[in-house]
């Protein structure tokens, strides 16, 4: 049995302090490490569902699942399911491969619904309903020059109408519902010119409660800020409109039908004096 020093840990071959090093006068039995044989056949733990072996008694079983251990001892088993490379797939019960499928199933059909793949009840996009927001966009919808554009607006229906009855089509009325879609649509492009908004579409203007289903949209602009045209020489709220009538007609564009004989208009002008005319025929 080797000693060893209290103190500083020298070792001694017997128990004789004081230490020859530092002098402790205790000395201690110095413990020595056995290395331990392992040997094969120790106790293990079986699944006595698909006979996987476990080194602790720690279910579920990380082969099938199961939960039902048996304790043994000896050498190992040979685990026939080994031999034949079996996965979990073979032995996964059927009521959990059901669920899983079940699962990817409604995962898969989710991302669809989402990328707009299929629609499905709760995931369909929210259509819009009732009319959309009229803008209010830079220049004037009120005066320019001393003009009044709501004048200059009955004027141009006034004039539009004699050129219409000029080629047999009848003349059209006002209708305030139609106004506001023809606003909406002829603001909303000044706005889409000047601040970079979005510019309105068809589609927002038959969300108006309109008295047809297919109205005709009629939309141009007329640049009064080059010289040596510009606003200036309009004296009186007449002479606009009718330029702004036949400017549009002049350019070659026919006579729009109108099967309602009902028109909505809307006139706007920009912060360069450029003319923004819109009118709707049902």
């Amino acid at each position: 049995m080797k000693w060893r020093c209290e103190w500083c840990g020298k070792p001694h071959e017997e128990d004789d302090p004081p230490c020859d090093n530092c002098g402790h006068g205790s000395f201690e039995e110095a413990v020595t490490q056995v290395n331990e044989e392992v040997v094969e056949g120790g106790p293990r733990w079986v699944c006595l569902d698909c006979g996987r072996q476990h080194q602790k008694n720690s279910p579920p079983c990380k082969r099938c699942g199961g939960s039902n251990f048996e304790r043994r001892t000896g050498p190992p088993e040979d685990d026939p399911l080994d031999e034949i490379q079996t996965g979990w797939l073979d032995v996964l019960e059927t009521k959990y491969a059901i669920g899983y499928a079940a699962v990817a199933l409604l995962l898969g059909l989710i991302v669809l619904a989402a990328v707009g793949g299929i629609t499905l009840p709760g995931f369909a996009a929210e259509t819009p309903t009732g009319p959309p927001s009229i803008a209010s966009p830079a220049g004037s919808g009120d005066t320019v020059d001393s003009l009044s554009l709501a004048e200059v607006e009955d004027t141009y229906v006034d004039v539009y109408n004699v050129r219409r009855s000029g080629v047999g089509g009848g003349t059209v009325s006002r209708n305030a519902t139609i106004d506001d879609a023809a606003a909406y649509y002829n603001k909303g492009r000044v706005d889409a010119r000047y601040d970079n908004a979005e510019r309105p579409t068809r589609e927002g203007v038959s969300r108006f409660p309109l008295p047809c289903d297919r109205p005709a949209v009629v939309s141009y602009e007329v640049a009064y800020d080059r010289t040596p045209q510009s606003l200036d020489r309009f004296r009186n709220e007449t002479a606009l409109a009718t330029a702004l009538v036949d400017s549009y007609l002049e350019r070659g564009n026919r006579i729009q039908t109108s099967d309602a004989g009902l028109i909505g208009l809307d006139i706007h002008v920009g912060p360069d004096e450029r003319v923004f005319v819109t009118y709707v025929l049902c």
